[in-house]
C-alpha cells in the first residue's frame, strides 16, 4: 500500500459512510493531478503536506464542523485519556486497599477479601475514572478554544506539526514490531499488583478458607522479615519497570537498545527471586506443613518443588521473553503489516 493510498483511507475514515467512496475518488484523482508526469517520492511528499493532516481534510469535507475536541488536539486528547484513566483506576485500587491495609495493620488483623471491599475498589475506579476523563477533556476543550494560531495543524504527541512522512513509519512497522498502549498498561498494573503483593506479602498471599465474612486467610505463604531485606533491589526492579514502560510510550516500537534494557532487567529479576526463593526460611513453616499434609509428603520436598520449580519456570519465561524482544525488535521496518 503506497502513501497515496495511505492518506485517502486516513480522510475518509473520518467521514459518514455514504461520502466515502465518491470522496475517495475525488480526493485520489486531485492527488495525482497535483503531482508531475514522472513523479517520485519527494513529490509524493510534497503533494500531501500542501494538503495538509487527514483529520483536518476530512473535517473541512464534513457539513457538521462544530465540536468539543476538534481535529487539532484530538489525536492528543484521545492518547492522554488511554494513559490518564487506567492509572486513574489503579490509583483508586492502591488507595482503597492501602487503606483498609493501614487499619488492619494498626489493629493486628490480616486482609479479608469481601463483596463490600470489592464494591468499594469498583465504585471508586469508575469514579476516579470519570474524574480524570472529565479533567482532561475540560483541559483540552479550554486549549482549543484559547489557541490564538489559525493554522488548523493538528498536535500529535509533543506537540509537533504534522507531516506526510508519519504515513511512511505507520506503513513501514510491522505489527509485532509496534508495542500497543494497551501493553504498556497492562505492564504497569502488574508492576502496582505484584509490587504489592510482595511488600505485604503475608496479609494477601497464603492460604484461605471460606468463612462467613468471605475469604480469612488461615496462614501466610511467606515470611515477610525475609522478604522485606531485599527492599532495596526489590525497589530498583519496581523503578526499572516503570521506566522501561516511559521508554515504550515514547518510542512505541522495539529497537535492540529496548531489548537490551529489557535483558538485562530480565537477568537481573530473575537472579534476585532465584535468590530470594532459595532463601532458608522465606517460607512460613505452619504453610509448608499444610500443603505437605495435602500431598502427603515431607514439608523440605514441598519446599523443593516450590522453590526448583518457580525457579526454572522464572528461566525458561525469562529466556523467551528475552528471545522475543530481540526478535521484534530486528524485524526489518520495510515489512508489511
Amino acid at each position: 500500500m503506497n502513501l497515496i493510498e495511505v492518506y485517502v483511507q486516513e480522510v475518509t475514515r473520518w467521514l459518514p459512510k455514504k461520502k466515502k467512496d465518491d470522496i475517495a475518488l475525488e480526493l485520489e484523482s486531485t492527488i495525482y493531478d497535483m503531482l508531475p508526469d514522472d513523479y517520485d517520492e519527494k513529490d509524493v511528499h510534497l503533494a500531501l503536506e500542501e494538503l495538509g493532516d487527514p483529520k483536518v481534510l476530512a473535517n473541512k469535507y464534513s457539513e457538521k464542523q462544530t465540536y468539543l475536541i476538534g481535529p487539532k488536539y484530538y489525536d492528543l486528547h484521545l492518547s492522554i485519556l488511554k494513559w490518564i484513566i487506567p492509572f486513574a483506576a489503579i490509583y483508586s485500587l492502591i488507595t482503597i486497599l492501602g487503606v483498609n491495609l493501614l487499619n488492619l495493620i494498626n489493629q493486628g488483623e490480616r486482609f479479608d477479601v469481601s463483596l463490600s471491599n470489592m464494591e468499594d475498589v469498583l465504585i471508586n475506579a469508575i469514579t476516579w475514572s470519570i474524574t480524570a476523563y472529565v479533567f482532561v477533556t475540560v483541559i483540552f476543550a479550554i486549549m482549543e478554544q484559547v489557541d490564538g494560531k489559525n493554522d488548523d495543524l493538528p498536535k500529535w504527541m509533543g506537540f509537533t506539526s504534522w507531516n506526510p512522512k508519519k504515513l511512511e513509519k505507520e506503513c513501514s512497522v510491522p505489527k509485532k514490531k509496534s508495542i500497543p498502549l494497551s501493553e504498556i498498561n497492562a505492564g504497569l498494573i502488574w508492576t502496582v499488583v505484584w509490587g504489592v503483593g510482595y511488600f505485604y506479602a503475608d496479609r494477601f498471599l497464603g492460604i484461605y478458607e471460606n468463612g462467613q465474612d468471605g475469604l480469612r486467610m488461615v496462614t501466610p505463604a511467606f515470611n515477610q522479615e525475609v522478604l522485606l531485606s531485599f527492599w532495596p533491589i526489590v525497589l530498583l526492579l519496581l523503578g526499572a519497570e516503570i521506566a522501561l514502560a516511559i521508554y515504550k510510550l515514547v518510542k512505541r516500537k522495539w529497537s535492540t537498545n529496548m531489548a537490551a534494557f529489557f535483558m538485562i532487567y530480565k537477568i537481573v529479576s530473575v537472579a534476585t527471586f532465584i535468590v530470594i526463593l532459595t532463601q532458608p526460611k522465606l517460607f512460613a513453616a505452619e504453610f509448608l506443613t499444610l500443603i505437605s499434609g495435602w500431598f502427603d509428603v515431607a514439608p523440605s520436598i514441598v519446599k523443593g518443588y516450590m522453590v526448583w520449580g518457580t525457579s526454572t519456570l522464572m528461566v525458561v519465561f525469562g529466556g523467551i521473553s528475552i528471545y522475543e524482544s530481540f526478535k521484534k525488535a530486528n524485524m526489518n521496518n520495510r515489512s508489511m503489516l
